[in-house]
């Protein structure tokens, strides 16, 4: 699993899958799975993939 920073807000999130939309509208539109990072209880999202990597940048902790 990956850690991404919102670029606007700063924010961390986790991504913790790549899924596959399967609405009759989006079928097979790759999205992205994810929740917020480091927090009790957080909230999860699934935002669509070509737009997550516009708005997220990958964190590395090393």
């Amino acid at each position: 699993m990956k850690v991404y920073r919102h670029k606007k807000t700063g924010n961390l999130y986790l991504q913790l899958d790549e899924v596959k939309n399967c609405t009759n509208a989006n079928d097979g539109q790759r999205m992205f799975f994810y929740t917020e990072y480091g927090k009790k209880n957080p909230m999860k999202f699934v935002r669509e993939k070509s737009e997550f990597l516009e708005k997220f940048e990958e964190v590395n902790f090393s």
